[in-house]
């Protein structure tokens, strides 16, 4: 059963989830500004939800702060980013844009990282439970640990 839908502008690229996300969180690197011209809202989906893709991608590959790939998919028509791979991240599943979704509103980021290079404007309404000023530090990965990983966790 198909929970969770959207795609590129211009409809090409489609996507379709069956289950809820793993995990949400914002990214306020420079990066993620330029590829998406704002800050970035990642909706991580692990292999159990089955994500779908149709249509064909452009792929843009940089070095993250790990040294390892990130992959960037594009629609190659109207440009829009849809999704992203990490191998420092090595979880399976995908991260998908915020932006992509056909109802962003039922997500909201639980966590935000590069809070040095946060825009001065942007407010937290309340969702934030936790804010790293860089990206995969010690105790950014032990938040995660024991938030994203206890069998107990509810993320809704």
């Amino acid at each position: 059963m198909i929970k969770h839908q959207g795609g590129c502008h211009c409809g090409k690229v489609r996507f379709q989830a069956e289950a809820d996300p793993w995990m949400v969180f914002q990214c306020n690197c420079m990066r993620c500004r330029r590829l998406l011209g704002t800050v970035a809202v990642f909706i991580i989906f692990d292999d159990s939800a089955n994500v779908q893709f149709s249509g064909e991608t452009s792929e843009y590959v940089a070095k993250g702060e790990s040294g390892l790939p990130v992959r960037h998919y594009f629609c190659p028509v109207c440009g829009a980013m849809i999704h992203v791979e990490a191998d420092a991240y090595n979880m399976g599943g995908a991260g998908i844009i915020l932006g992509a979704f056909d109802d962003p509103h039922q997500f909201k980021p639980e966590w935000e990282n590069y809070t040095e290079l946060k825009l001065n404007w942007l407010q937290d309404n309340g969702c934030i439970k936790k804010s790293f000023q860089g990206q995969a530090g010690d105790e950014q990965l032990e938040w995660i640990m024991e938030n994203y990983f206890a069998e107990d966790k509810n993320h809704s």
